[in-house]
């Protein structure tokens, strides 16, 4: 195991105090190793470790979320199709949710830089075009899910607008739109931002609306598509989406009417 190996093993056991600005360069700058292990069991975990665990101050929040903004990670050769870039994408994409999560009760981190993540959020989620999920040899890329997750966060943070909910939503519609076939839990996870929206930015009505209406498009897309499978991958999308957002419902007990909006929507869709 390596000094820096020893240093995050350190940090997740809370055996490591002290959190200098080294330690947290170094993790910033191998967050998207393409290590399994040290990507996602070390980095990641000791990311979340310090956050929710109070481990970091008001400053060294704002150094990781400047560090990370400053070099781009979010969107780091967004343009070149699925390439390793996609880790340091999506484990960006974790370290900004934990901090947004954070900040949406502490409320410790300036406004103006919570205002640039939200920015740079809606940004990348008009880019990303990798829907990889598990990648052999190299654990998840997972930029579909990971960006849900982000997604999630910013919602409930209280410097969301509605422009930015509204944004939001347009988000998870293009990553149900442009699916090629998930295969791990991706719907599931969008559902879950999905319903952190609908219950704090709009009314029953007008997601029932939305549901309706991009239910129709699909269905007339599909119709459009002769031999092309994409249209059908879609709209199976949009069919798994549904499920988990109707149980998800169902679990927290709440809009009785939009949970029955789902329902009717699913079993027009069954076969």
């Amino acid at each position: 195991m390596t000094k820096f190996e020893d240093k995050l093993n350190c940090l997740i056991v809370d055996d490591l105090k002290l959190v200098s600005f080294d330690i947290l360069d170094d993790m910033i700058e191998n967050i998207g190793s393409t290590d399994p292990f040290l990507r996602d069991k070390l980095i990641y975990t000791a990311f979340w470790t310090l956050i929710f665990k109070d481990h970091l101050n008001k400053q060294q929040l704002e150094y990781i979320l400047n560090k990370l903004l400053e070099n781009e990670l979010l969107v780091k050769n967004i343009e070149q199709s699925s390439s390793d870039f996609v880790f340091t994408r999506s484990f960006t994409s974790l370290v900004y949710a934990a901090i947004l999560e954070y900040d949406s009760s502490k409320q410790v981190v300036d406004e103006d830089l919570v205002r640039k993540v939200i920015d740079t959020t809606h940004d990348y989620m008009t880019k990303e075009n990798d829907l990889r999920g598990h990648v052999a040899q190299k654990g998840w890329a997972h930029a579909v899910a990971h960006g849900a997750d982000l997604l999630d966060s910013l919602i409930k943070h209280p410097l969301a607008t509605e422009e930015d909910a509204r944004k939001a939503l347009q988000h998870i519609t293009r990553f149900i739109t442009i699916a090629h076939g998930y295969q791990d839990d991706e719907e599931e996870r969008l559902s879950y931002a999905f319903v952190t929206l609908t219950k704090h930015h709009f009314q029953e009505s007008e997601i029932a609306n939305w549901l309706l209406g991009f239910h129709q498009s699909l269905i007339d897309k599909q119709a459009k598509a002769d031999d092309v499978l994409q249209p059908y991958y879609a709209k199976l999308a949009f069919k798994n989406f549904l499920k988990s957002t109707y149980f998800l419902l169902e679990k927290e007990a709440i809009q009785s009417d939009l949970k029955e909006t789902v329902k009717q929507l699913v079993l027009k869709l069954l076969y």
